[in-house]
């Protein structure tokens, strides 16, 4: 791993039924060029991506969908406490509770001046519902 790759985040993947051809001339270059076989790869796939999707957009929605699971975990975490509260609101974000409140729109404004990232609202009394939350992935 090169300096500048060192605290990427990197995964081991397989491709099946590739073409072993294909794969030899792209070691081949990979050695003659002093690079990694993965360097490659995501020089191609960076540019194939550039061409069929907006890269920010998908960025975006990875980041929510990360966003949101962390703000549920918490929610799990902690169901016991929020099941004693009868009415209002509680607002997470940034990987903690910040705080009960009254009112929706109050929730709202309070998480635009503090939260760093996309806040979770959940009304009270909280009844654990379980069904799968379509966030409109474009995936």
């Amino acid at each position: 791993m090169n300096y500048l790759n060192r605290h990427k985040r990197t995964r081991v993947i397989a491709i099946k039924n590739f073409d072993e051809e294909l794969y030899k001339i792209v070691k081949m270059i990979a050695v003659l060029e002093g690079r990694t076989i993965a360097s490659i790869f995501e020089e191609a796939i960076r540019q194939w991506l550039e061409n069929k999707v907006d890269l920010k957009e998908i960025k975006l929605w990875i980041k929510l969908e990360q966003v949101y699971k962390e703000n549920l975990e918490l929610l799990k975490e902690h169901e016991s406490v929020l099941r004693k509260k009868s009415k209002g609101y509680v607002l997470i974000c940034d990987g903690r509770f910040i705080d009960f409140l009254e009112s929706y729109e109050e929730s709202i404004r309070k998480s635009k001046s503090i939260c760093k990232t996309h806040a979770l609202i959940i009304s009270l009394p909280y009844k654990k519902q379980e069904h799968i939350i379509d966030l409109g992935l474009p995936w």
